[in-house]
C-alpha cells in the first residue's frame, strides 16, 4: 500500500510545484498614467478620472507632488480591490494648486482620510 501513495504523492507535489512558482499576479502591466495626486492617509494616490491608483515606492518628498497633475510610469496591480502603480518613473506636468481643495475631500496641507 505505501508503494502505491508514493507515487501519488510525487505526482501531486509536481503539480503544485509551477502554481507556486508562478508571478504574483498575472494581471501584473506596464502603464502610463496623468492624473492629480492626492496625499491621503495611505500614501500619495493618483486620481486620473475613471482609476484611484494608490502609489508605491514614489522617492520623491510628498509635498513637492501634492495637488499637481503628474505622468506616472510603472506597474499596475490589483491586490484585494486597491489599485496601484508600483512607480518607475513620476513626472509634474502640471500645478493644480488653485483647485478647491475641500470638493475632493482634502483640507490644503492635510490629508484626506479615505483612499477614495
Amino acid at each position: 500500500m505505501r508503494k502505491q501513495l508514493i507515487p501519488l504523492l510525487l505526482a501531486a507535489v509536481l503539480c503544485l510545484v509551477p502554481a507556486l512558482s508562478a508571478p504574483a499576479s498575472a494581471a501584473d502591466e506596464a502603464v502610463t498614467v496623468w492624473g492629480l495626486v492626492v496625499n491621503t492617509d495611505f500614501g500619495l494616490v493618483l486620481k486620473d478620472g475613471d482609476t484611484e491608483y494608490l502609489l508605491l515606492g514614489v522617492k520623491q518628498d510628498p509635498s513637492t507632488l501634492e495637488g499637481r497633475t503628474c505622468e506616472v510610469t510603472g506597474t499596475a496591480t490589483n491586490s484585494l480591490g486597491i489599485e496601484t502603480i508600483n512607480v518607475d518613473t513620476i513626472e509634474v506636468v502640471g500645478d493644480t494648486s488653485s483647485m478647491n481643495y475641500t470638493s475632493m475631500n482634502l483640507q490644503r496641507g492635510g490629508r484626506s482620510k479615505t483612499l477614495a
